[in-house]
């Protein structure tokens, strides 16, 4: 991500007082003490809460099963969310509250890459392992080409060991996807491209534009914008890029992303709209307002619904959490990304001889797993704490589904719209073809 999948605000007043204030993981757990585990995302948003829910979901299972290592584990989840959207600002105020309590151990996140840019700085000298579900920009890791005119991973760590990992792959696989999906299997040749000007939009853009023209694609125009320079009126915009047989959107949401794809049909232009994860949300359909049908969206990872292994945990979870926006795009990735953070603290207490590890000894430890079996599959780490797990899923918003369609989802449906949601279709696996 990052991204902001699933970003809609959720309104009810007691609603976002217990998604912000959501600390849990269970009782039981073992006698020893207890160590901590944070997460941060925008848990005052859908896409955030449920991937909350799924770090919860692998704390309560654990701590039912007597915890790690004889310590119970107790889960805190803190939101970066300002106004509706993730902020940066927030992100690192959520880490610096955890390394000032010294029985937090790691966390899992945060869910955007723009958050994880300024988080990793902040975590790294103090050896803290972050582990993200979401995050995709490739720079966080990887000092390639594209990364000359954004920032460095060296920088972001300044000399520290690295500290971060992630259980999705990365921008510079997800954006060739929706190429490769567009030139080969829908036979478009021509496109726009739009992007919010954000560091996953202007990352995600870009490498879907390489790979298009690399296929022999033509890009018609590529524009960005600012949200607070163009506000929600993109009908001019539009009717510059409108002989393209597609429009591609790099960017999320909350950054009215998805507002185009209304404007599109007001202004007569019939054609394919698709992007990557930032638009995979319930935000995006509510914003297509009557054209969402046929939007399609890449995430950074293998759809949990696809996977045979995940249908039994994924049964326990709904049992668990009931509620409609409870599963989403990434509770599987979360919850995976849970199991392997409590793996390597149980290793490190085993280093340790039994008794509460430090922050290094868990951060050695984590970098010492280089293979994990989750539900999702079996995540393997390179050096710069990259998986190489490197599928990418491609979905299309379908409507009118049925109930029973609907569960089968992924779970990100439309509020206004509750029986129109993103469907899987296809996906791509770049450790295969590469």
């Amino acid at each position: 991500m990052v991204r902001a999948r699933g970003l809609v605000v959720l309104t009810v007043a007691i609603m976002v007082a217990v998604a912000c204030g959501n600390t849990g993981g269970g009782g039981g757990g073992g006698s020893k003490g207890t160590i901590k585990i944070g997460s941060d995302f925008p848990v005052c948003t859908t896409g955030g809460q449920s991937t909350s829910n799924g770090v919860k979901f692998a704390v309560d299972q654990k701590n039912a099963a007597g915890g790690v290592e004889g310590f119970n584990i107790a889960y805190q989840s803190f939101d970066d969310c300002r106004q509706g959207s993730y902020n940066a600002d927030a992100g690192v105020a959520n880490v610096r509250q955890m390394l000032d309590d010294s029985a937090f151990m790691g966390m899992i996140g945060p869910y955007n890459s723009a958050v994880a840019k300024a988080e990793i700085p902040i975590a790294a000298p103090k050896n803290f392992v972050m582990i993200s579900p979401a995050n995709t920009n490739p720079c966080l890791t990887k000092d390639i080409a594209s990364c000359s005119t954004a920032y460095h991973p060296q920088d972001l760590r300044a000399g520290n060991p690295n500290n971060y990992w992630r259980v999705v792959t990365t921008d510079d696989y997800q954006g060739p996807a929706m190429a490769d999906y567009m030139y080969k299997q829908a036979n478009i040749k021509t496109v726009a491209i739009l992007d919010d000007s954000t560091v996953f939009g202007v990352g995600i853009s870009g490498a879907f534009e390489d790979e298009f023209k690399k296929l022999g694609g033509t890009v018609v125009k590529h524009q960005e914008y600012k949200k607070d320079q163009q506000g929600t009126q993109f009908q001019s915009l539009l009717q510059s890029m409108h002989t393209a047989s597609a429009l591609y959107v790099g960017g999320t949401d909350d950054q009215n992303i998805c507002i185009p794809r209304a404007q599109m049909k007001q202004i007569g232009w019939t054609a394919p709209f698709g992007g990557g994860d930032g638009i995979e949300t319930t935000d995006c359909i509510d914003q297509a307002s009557g054209n969402e049908t046929g939007i399609l969206a890449t995430s950074a990872g293998a759809d949990a619904t696809q996977v045979p292994g995940a249908k039994d945990t994924i049964a326990k979870f709904r049992q668990a959490f009931t509620g409609a926006n409870d599963f989403g795009g990434y509770t599987m990735q979360a919850y995976d990304a849970a199991n392997i953070l409590m793996t390597a603290i149980g290793n490190a207490i085993k280093a340790n001889g039994g008794s509460m590890p430090t922050r290094k000894q868990v951060r050695d430890a984590m970098a010492k797993i280089t293979t994990f079996q989750g539900v999702i599959g079996n995540y393997g780490f390179d050096q710069n704490g990259d998986t190489t797990l490197k599928i990418v899923s491609i979905y299309e918003v379908k409507t009118g589904l049925s109930d029973t369609d609907v569960k089968a989802s992924t779970g990100v449906c439309g509020k206004k719209l509750a029986n129109a949601c993103f469907v899987w279709k296809t996906q791509f696996d770049f450790a295969k073809s590469s």
